[in-house]
């Protein structure tokens, strides 16, 4: 199925910059946002990418005080991710700041019924004040039983999907109608989903080239050429899946040469290897523009 329209929203997760003294660098966080929120992408702070995992209370709401700091009034997202109790924390905060939606990342461990996760969405939203997208995962996919239970929340928007095909989510898409709200991850596969029908589509490239992000998602959507950005976004998402120490420490490489970051990951993760260091080297001096305010 093709959309009838090439308008679709993007949603960009970003890493996050630490300081030399193990603190998160907000005015890094603030300049990041701008440059992807001048573009009407939506920036997206606690993600994975973003160490969501790695971060205390304290930090995140930092985190999300930055988005919002720097998004000049575009929407802002946030990942909540832990325990319920300590993503309603999260929750409460990102209510407080003003966040505009919430993702509400995979229990990493625990595998809750139906019964019981549509609670744990239900009470995290409650707490968010906003509507809810929850992440359906190879390590945990939104069955359809899973999502016969969301439906029900008054909280839960949609499924950022990841797990299943853009075959079986377009199935899924003509099901649930208008109830759900459904994402689709990646430039190139998810730019496939919301060719099926998918209303938003996530980007990491808009880290170094938010304007490239923009024009492969259009273009791909729309069914038009735009061979630049395709390629570079094809690029961008095999080497990403190549390094072996993470999407975080990725992107935390790509911004040290991009920007000057503090190359700092946190444990359990480790900075990307010298060969994905060589490797994003060569890819910025294909495709990064000569200054950050180039790419926009």
């Amino acid at each position: 199925m093709r959309r009838q329209d090439s308008q679709v929203r993007i949603v960009g997760f970003m890493p996050t910059p630490f300081t030399d003294h193990d603190r998160v660098d907000v005015e890094q966080l603030i300049a990041l946002t701008s440059s992807i929120a001048k573009l009407g992408i939506e920036p997206a702070v606690l993600g994975g990418m973003g160490e969501y995992y790695a971060l205390d209370r304290d930090e995140s709401r930092a985190c999300m005080a930055a988005a919002k700091a720097g998004a000049g009034g575009v929407p802002v997202v946030a990942g909540v991710g832990w325990s319920t109790r300590e993503a309603v924390q999260v929750a409460t905060d990102a209510a407080d700041l003003g966040v505009n939606s919430i993702v509400i990342n995979p229990p990493h461990y625990a595998a809750p019924s139906p019964r019981a996760y549509a609670e744990h969405v239900r009470q995290i939203s409650d707490a968010a004040r906003t509507g809810a997208i929850v992440y359906s995962w190879p390590h945990f996919p939104l069955t359809d039983h899973y999502i016969e239970a969301l439906v029900d929340v008054e909280g839960f928007r949609g499924i950022k999907e990841e797990h299943y095909s853009v075959e079986e989510t377009h199935e899924r898409i003509r099901r649930w109608g208008g109830r759900v709200e459904w994402w689709g991850v990646g430039e190139i596969g998810g730019s496939a989903y919301a060719r099926a029908g998918a209303d938003v589509v996530t980007t990491s490239i808009a880290n170094i080239r938010p304007d490239l992000a923009v024009r492969a998602i259009n273009a791909i959507v729309a069914g038009i050429q735009d061979s630049e950005a395709i390629e570079a976004s094809r690029e961008w998402e095999r080497l990403l899946a190549s390094d072996r120490d993470g999407a975080p420490a990725f992107l935390t490489e790509v911004m040290h040469q991009f920007a000057g970051w503090n190359q700092f990951v946190r444990l359990p993760l480790l900075p990307s290897a010298p060969s994905i260091r060589e490797a994003i080297a060569a890819y910025l001096a294909r495709w990064a523009p000569k200054t950050q305010e180039a790419a926009t």
